[in-house]
């Protein structure tokens, strides 16, 4: 069995413990549908066995710590990119993958309000979810119109992998 480890680091406190969201399936041949490019999420399980199978993905994740991290100055990283801190709180969390889906960690952050830094797409739909759109369809609607494909380094490394007892772990970025 294969672990993975993640580090994202968010401008909010991620609650730990364990996370259940539920990604629309159709959603997940993003470029095929026409949709947004951004996968979307229900924290509400589906009301049947058959809408879960035929139309959603289970998706489980562990914050196993979230603790504040103090970002000084402006970093300029490989490529030239840079990034000003500002005066905003940051939050390094670490995080357990149970389920790999695509976009998973992103998605999932952003649906519990904690976007990870620089993350042009998925910091528009920050705390929205399908199960709340009738709350805010217009602004999951206003939101998913400003989700870009980011064109930076966001703040998020696949930081281990665990196989068959080998251990992997990626250098402090």
């Amino acid at each position: 069995r294969v672990k993975k480890l993640y580090l994202a680091v968010t401008n909010k406190p991620v609650p730990t413990g364990m996370h259940l969201h539920w990604m629309w399936a159709p959603q997940s041949a993003r470029g095929k549908s026409g949709g947004p490019p951004c996968q979307l999420v229900s924290s509400t399980t589906p009301e049947s066995r058959r809408k879960a199978k035929d139309f959603w993905i289970r998706c489980f994740l562990e914050v196993v710590k979230c603790e504040p991290i103090i970002v000084f100055e402006p970093i300029i990283v490989k490529g030239g990119h840079g990034y000003d801190p500002g005066n905003k709180p940051h939050y390094q969390s670490t995080i357990r993958l149970v389920t790999g889906r695509k976009h998973q960690v992103r998605a999932q952050l952003a649906a519990l309000g904690c976007p990870i830094i620089r993350d042009t797409l998925y910091e528009p739909i920050a705390g929205l979810t399908l199960d709340r759109l009738d709350d805010g369809e217009k602004d999951m609607d206003q939101g998913i119109a400003n989700c870009r494909v980011p064109t930076e380094p966001i703040g998020l490394q696949a930081h281990a992998i665990l196989f068959s007892g080998i251990r992997a772990k990626a250098r402090t970025p």
